[in-house]
């Protein structure tokens, strides 16, 4: 995984120490590459010791493995910025083209970032399990939303709480054989948590999409899946995220009907009719 997309999946939790090295990182990359390890501990305003916290912490062994992963992300990246901020001197078209740049990004990130073999059980377990629960809050509860849409189509059971209440009594009364499916961009929601921790009690298999692989939420699934983009000034990491965990969904949506086989085909089509018959019976003027 590039050395900046595992920044982005641990910035949830870096120190004020650490997030200046970051912030040099972005700002001065090709100066960066260039330094000892006390030359930019200095340029960073930090101790040696958090220099060698910090690359290891993105799982790297040593200061020279560190600095060959930020060569290679520099020579593949272009020399202007990817994720370029929107500014009040911008016309509407540097708008346009920046808001869709720092999109494409993200979606172009995820391919560094997806586990395969956590899509693999995730995809598994979906196809196996007697009833899926997919839960979330706030905007993950729209998200959330959407995976129930895609996989009833497939003739799948399945339901969505975006409510605190309804989710922890699902929780309480599961029975094993069920998968309990979160949607939590902070990966530290309590409400969240609690229920999946009540579900996994009940014997269920619980997983996660969410942006932080250091999150709270990893340590209580069985496995997770990481939607993580980097924040700018007039957007929120969330914001991007949610664009992001909406291609997660269409990648375990499609990857679930190549399983289910030709009947998944026949279910999404039974279902395009039947809503198509119903707005035409439902048209303004019509008895």
């Amino acid at each position: 995984m590039p050395l900046f997309s595992r920044i982005r999946l641990h910035s949830n939790r870096f120190t004020s120490a650490q997030e200046r090295i970051v912030r040099f990182l972005h700002e001065s990359a090709n100066e960066a590459l260039e330094l000892p390890i006390n030359e930019l501990a200095e340029r960073c305003q930090v101790g040696d010791a958090t220099v060698i916290r910090f690359y290891r912490l993105m799982g790297y062994d040593n200061y020279a493995m560190f600095r060959i992963a930020l060569a290679k992300e520099l020579s593949e990246n272009d020399v202007r910025p990817i994720y370029e901020e929107v500014g009040k001197q911008d016309e509407l078209t540097d708008v346009i083209r920046k808001v869709i740049g720092s999109s494409i990004q993200g979606i172009a990130d995820l391919e560094k970032q997806i586990s395969l073999q956590a899509l693999e059980a995730i995809t598994q377990q979906f196809y196996t399990a007697n009833h899926i629960h997919v839960i979330g809050l706030g905007a993950s509860g729209v998200v959330a939303q959407d995976v129930m849409h895609k996989l009833m189509r497939l003739g799948i059971k399945i339901n969505v709480y975006t409510d605190s209440h309804l989710m922890t009594i699902a929780a309480s009364v599961a029975q094993p054989g069920e998968v309990f499916f979160a949607i939590c961009h902070s990966g530290e929601t309590n409400d969240i948590i609690r229920t999946l921790e009540l579900a996994k009690a009940q014997g269920c298999y619980t997983c996660a999409l969410t942006s932080y692989m250091n999150s709270s939420i990893t340590r209580v699934v069985s496995d997770y899946l990481l939607s993580c983009t980097r924040e700018t000034k007039m957007r929120s990491d969330a914001m991007i995220s949610r664009i992001v965990q909406l291609i997660v969904i269409d990648i375990l949506y499609v990857k679930l009907a190549l399983q289910i086989g030709d009947s998944a085909m026949e279910r999404v089509n039974k279902s395009r009719i039947a809503l198509k018959q119903y707005r035409s019976s439902n048209r303004p003027g019509e008895s």
